[in-house]
């Protein structure tokens, strides 16, 4: 990588923090050095809001604090949980973890050229383009929001192209933030409460997270946020997710399994002011364990050090052939394909049943090591990151021609950016949005006459 001022900064605040974990704490070093990693992207990832539209950052940052620093909570911080407990020792999982996150992220941020990240030179284009065209916006989010509405009503076969469709809806408020229409705010206040309120009603909550956190980056480059600004908005961003992760439950328990005479919004609304007018709440012991149960992703991936080879085999590459095969021939040509989505390689890789009604991914790093052992796990992480790190390239050359298809990355990556994902889920997402991309251009130019 380029040694610039930054990244030399950033080297010596990871040697610092190892330093001090290693001078100061008696921390496994290979844990220490994961946290130093950590604490780098971090801090790489507020310096890049409001400067650049750098999906990776949040790729890495939810990868680490999931696979790293929720470990390392759960081995040295939390105390002991029956269900979430990690299945080896730290040193078995971080010998692995470590080196595969490691390897991650040197795919991804590798320069293999100059056109690697959506900077303002990028984002003028756009402006620029958008400047007769301030409808163009509106048109996506309309088609987004229809899609969304029709996807509910349609057989379950044509969902997920919907569910794809239902992402123009951000798409076109994203362009409608870059032109200087007066109805931008309320056009995005609009598809953010209209994405909470189909959220509450379902019960459901990790989209409206994952469209959070990409808003959280158009945002901070549209208003341009200072440091302060910028540390404020994070921390009132996960003051956000820790109050949804300590309301769910209760609001679950009180729609999906009890009777009621109110409206799901209204016992919402009751669940989080009741939260709100007790702020201590949110710090009690069970809601921080809850709250680090879910950070921590690392238990699935210990109970897969723990449970293969010794009582399963390696798969030797089956479940990415599985993915390349699933991904690449739609459901209509080959009926009998694998569904993405982890339950069946959960209870396989792991040896432990779920619930009927409970679905669990074993993540990216769970099925490199899954298929090919450490090492391998590790070079299959970082063929990962290269990947990654490719569609990014091209979708930025693309956007020499297309300038607006830089804003289609939070609908190609809305998979990537959830840690606990295979790569059975992670292809077939990408290659459905890439398709569903190609036809909303090429319908756009061909059938409309509108350029995109």
């Amino acid at each position: 990588m380029y040694l610039t001022q930054r990244s030399l900064g950033l080297l010596a605040l990871g040697i610092a923090i190892f330093a001090y974990f290693q001078l100061f704490s008696g921390l496994y070093f290979v844990s220490a050095i994961g946290l130093a990693v950590s604490a780098g992207v971090f801090v790489k990832f507020v310096q890049d809001l409001g400067k650049r539209i750098e999906v990776r950052d949040l790729i890495a940052f939810l990868a680490l604090m999931q696979w790293i620093v929720g470990p390392v909570l759960a081995y040295n911080v939390l105390p002991y949980d029956s269900l979430y407990y990690m299945a080896v020792p730290e040193e078995q999982y971080m010998n692995y973890v470590v080196p595969a996150c490691i390897a991650l992220l040197t795919g991804m941020y590798f320069p293999f050229t100059n056109e690697r990240v959506i900077d303002a030179e990028d984002i003028s284009k756009i402006t620029i383009f958008l400047s007769d065209k301030k409808y163009l916006g509106y048109l996506l989010a309309g088609i987004g929001i229809a899609a969304g509405f029709a996807g509910s009503f349609l057989p379950k076969s044509l969902s997920f192209l919907f569910f794809l469709l239902s992402g123009l809806q951000f798409v076109g408020v994203y362009l409608i933030l870059f032109t200087d229409s007066k109805l931008k705010w309320p056009a995005f206040l609009l598809v953010m409460g209209m994405s909470i309120s189909s959220s509450v009603l379902m019960g459901m909550f990790g989209e409206l997270v994952l469209w959070m956190m990409f808003s959280l980056l158009i945002v901070s480059f549209v208003l341009k946020i200072p440091m302060p600004g910028k540390v404020a908005l994070l921390t009132v961003g996960m003051l956000l997710i820790l109050l949804i992760q300590s309301t769910k439950q209760e609001y679950r328990m009180a729609t999906w399994y009890a009777e009621s005479d109110k409206s799901n919004s209204e016992i919402y609304k009751e669940v989080v002011m009741s939260r709100l007018e007790n702020p201590a709440s949110l710090t009690e012991t069970s809601v921080l364990q809850n709250m680090g149960a879910r950070l921590n992703q690392g238990w699935i991936i210990a109970r897969i050090l723990n449970h293969m080879p010794d009582n399963y085999p390696f798969v030797k590459g089956e479940t990415v052939e599985t993915a390349l095969y699933a991904g690449l021939l739609p459901r209509v040509l080959a009926p009998k394909k694998a569904v993405a989505g982890g339950r069946a390689n959960f209870e396989r890789f792991t040896g432990t049943e779920l619930p009927e009604s409970t679905s669990m991914d074993i993540s990216l790093v769970g099925e490199g090591y899954a298929n090919y052992g450490v090492i391998g796990g590790i070079i299959f992480l970082l063929f990962i990151g290269i990947f990654y790190n490719l569609i990014i390239i091209q979708t930025i050359s693309i956007a020499k021609t297309y300038p607006t298809v830089v804003l289609w990355l939070p609908v190609l990556f809305f998979q990537v950016v959830k840690a606990e994902t295979d790569f059975a889920t992670v292809f077939n997402h990408f290659t459905k949005a890439a398709m569903v991309a190609f036809m909303v251009f090429w319908g756009m130019t061909k059938v409309l006459k509108i350029k995109m």
